[in-house]
């Protein structure tokens, strides 16, 4: 037997729809899977928000078309911006009381979005977070991100965990996007999705989680040299987060935070894919180094011995798998 809460949330009773954004550029190959998996859902009153982010394949046929069938699809095509400037449109455009998002080379399972509502309105409850399945090309499950219950909000902004930074596995109660003005960081390309949850969990009074995958999470195996050149962008995120805790009056209180993110987005990573980039000899990865050591250079208001020590083992790290390959070079010949 239906909870009485499923029971008014997939019969459109008692509960404001939900609105979806999708944010689209150039994905022919996967937006009908997409949005398909929205108008799949056991919750029938979605409101389905599709930004074309001027697309030059067919995406933007197929979302006409779709659009043209479904009366719940509203599709709007833009001069190219970015995925940021893409969804803070579906934001201004949204009627729900309750908002997502969702990548358009992604799909959520059947019961994703009515679960969540069940949750949140259950809880009363203004995000709602859930796992994730992280799949290939042929969808063969790859790994699975699951999102522990947590007795306080506070102890939900983690941005070490895979689950905390996108946007995607997680249900927003839209008032608060709305009241507090809250939206994407514009001409940044690495962390904007962190920076926009530090902002909505900040703001919320409740957050709960349930453990579960619902949300499928395709992992584009594209070339490492296609995807590193935004990555210094983490900067201005740190720089944002900073100044938002300042102008908010609680900087010393998530100082910890900032120090947390600043070591693992905006050093930890940052070599990972200098790493990987140097093994795939990846040309001007060196000019990438040199980028990044600037940058770091630029915090030292927040830096503490620990962060230090780690950010020159890295160095060390990185310069010996270098001495190891030349060593190979040499050995060969």
């Amino acid at each position: 037997m239906l909870s009485s809460y499923k029971y008014k949330i997939r019969n459109g009773r008692g509960i404001e729809v939900l609105s979806v954004v999708i944010p689209a550029y150039n994905v022919e190959n996967y937006i009908e899977r997409c949005i398909n998996s929205v108008l799949n859902q056991n919750l029938k009153n979605i409101e389905i928000i599709v930004i074309d982010d001027g697309s030059k394949d067919k995406t933007s046929d197929i979302c006409l078309e779709i659009s043209k069938n479904n009366r719940n699809v509203i599709y709007r095509k833009v001069q190219n911006k970015g995925c940021s400037a893409a969804r803070n449109l579906g934001i201004s455009m949204a009627k729900g009381k309750y908002i997502a998002f969702l990548d358009s080379d992604d799909w959520v399972d059947t019961e994703m979005y009515m679960e969540m509502l069940e949750e949140a309105e259950k809880k009363q409850a203004d995000i709602v977070i859930c796992g994730f399945k992280k799949l290939d090309e042929n969808r063969n499950l790859l790994s699975t991100v699951k999102v522990p219950k947590k007795s306080d909000k506070d102890e939900y902004i983690d941005c070490t965990t895979e689950w905390f930074s996108s946007p995607c596995n997680k249900l927003y109660k839209k008032e608060i996007l709305d009241k507090n003005n809250i939206k994407f960081l514009l001409n940044v390309y690495t962390g904007e999705d962190m920076f926009f949850n530090f902002m909505c969990f900040f703001y919320s009074k409740k957050i709960v989680s349930l453990d579960r995958p619902f949300y499928n999470y395709f992992m584009n195996q594209s070339s490492v040299s296609n995807n590193y050149k935004n990555r210094t962008d983490i900067y201005t995120v740190i720089e944002e987060l900073i100044s938002f805790y300042k102008k908010n009056g609680v900087y010393e209180e998530n100082l910890n935070k900032i120090r947390e993110c600043f070591k693992y987005h905006g050093i930890m990573y940052p070599f990972d894919v200098l790493q990987r980039l140097s093994e795939n000899k990846v040309e001007n990865w060196k000019r990438f180094y040199v980028k990044i050591k600037e940058e770091i250079k630029e915090f030292k208001e927040i830096e503490t011995l620990n962060i230090r020590l780690y950010y020159y083992y890295r160095i060390f790290r990185l310069k010996m798998m270098r001495f190891k390959q030349l060593k190979k070079m040499l050995t060969r010949k």
